[in-house]
């Protein structure tokens, strides 16, 4: 077992660029899953499942079931569980530190939507993912090799 001297100068000063680059995709993706979810709760009268229930889930999954060979219960499961998957992934992102699962789970998740989205033709949709999925890839990058022992 070896002893590493530890850094008493403050992690500002610790760290390099790598490190701040990694901090801030991190704090932007966690952020940008956490609204992404909450956003589909926001109504009129502020957040409500009743209106993510009754509206918007209703409107996202008649635009798949109509575009799309999906069947109607993957769809309806897949949008269903998405807000609070964006949710968990966000908060998951924002306190995980450099454990690449969150980032792993964000990346799939982005796939599955980017999908969705290629059999719907909505190709600019595709493109503002694909941007997304990009800074999940430079973040897991960026986030090492490491072993925490």
């Amino acid at each position: 077992m070896s002893l590493e001297k530890i850094d008493p100068r403050p992690f500002w000063i610790r760290w390099g660029s790598r490190d701040w680059a990694f901090f801030l995709l991190q704090i932007f993706l966690g952020l940008r899953f956490l609204t992404a979810g909450l956003g589909k709760f926001q109504g009129p009268e502020g957040l409500s499942f009743h209106h993510f229930y009754s509206e918007i889930l209703p409107a996202l999954s008649q635009s798949f079931l109509d575009k799309t060979f999906l069947p109607s219960w993957g769809v309806k499961l897949f949008l269903g569980t998405l807000p609070y998957a964006e949710i968990l992934l966000g908060a998951g992102i924002l306190v995980a530190g450099k454990n690449r699962w969150p980032l792993v789970l964000a990346g799939i998740l982005y796939v599955a939507l980017a999908f969705g989205q290629m059999l719907m033709g909505a190709h600019s949709v595709v493109a503002d993912i694909a941007i997304h999925l990009g800074l999940v890839v430079a973040a897991l990058v960026l986030a090492g090799d490491e072993n925490p022992s």
